[in-house]
């Protein structure tokens, strides 16, 4: 790839993760600094990212540390070197376990304060029979989405896939 190409589809790259990065709370460090990972033909290190990036040194430390927790990098080793090295997290069902991980501690959260509310309203003098019946609602919806996310988990993507795709019905609407 010449370096023309290899600049534009860079910068396509970052500005997308950049993005994401932006809409999930974080930096544009954040995204930078995956979207060179994505484009890099094999472990980076930290100078490497150092540099191609512009940031400090300790500004890629902290925003590889956030990639790390997201599951969407991974440090490696090379042998014979004691720099730490990095890579994108790009096979499906490591990100599928990240992504329903991330979304489990969530629904988690949310169910829990939903219990906490329901019983912070009981000890309320008349309560609101409109914020018990928006707790229940809100409780049942997370605990719906649970319960999908434990049904995601339990097959591989590409199981999922086949399974979706064998569901739907034909183009000719059968």
């Amino acid at each position: 790839m010449q370096q023309e190409e290899r600049e534009i589809l860079k910068r396509h790259m970052v500005e997308a993760c950049v993005k994401v990065a932006n809409s999930c709370g974080c930096s544009d460090a954040v995204g930078v600094l995956r979207g060179a990972l994505i484009l890099a033909e094999g472990p980076v290190s930290m100078d490497e990212l150092v540099e191609e990036t512009g940031y400090s040194k300790s500004t890629v430390s902290a925003n590889m540390s956030t990639l790390e927790r997201q599951g969407l990098a991974k440090r490696v080793i090379v042998p014979g070197d004691k720099r730490y090295y990095y890579l994108a997290v790009s096979d499906p069902e490591s990100l599928k376990k990240e992504m329903i991980l991330n979304m489990r501690q969530e629904i988690q959260l949310i169910i829990a304060a939903m219990d906490r509310t329901e019983e912070d309203l009981r000890l309320c003098p008349g309560p609101s029979d409109q914020i018990a019946e928006r707790v229940l609602q809100v409780r049942s919806c997370y605990r719906h989405l649970d319960l999908l996310l434990d049904l995601i988990s339990r097959y591989s993507a590409d199981e999922l896939i086949r399974l979706l795709e064998n569901s739907l019905p034909d183009k000719s609407g059968q």
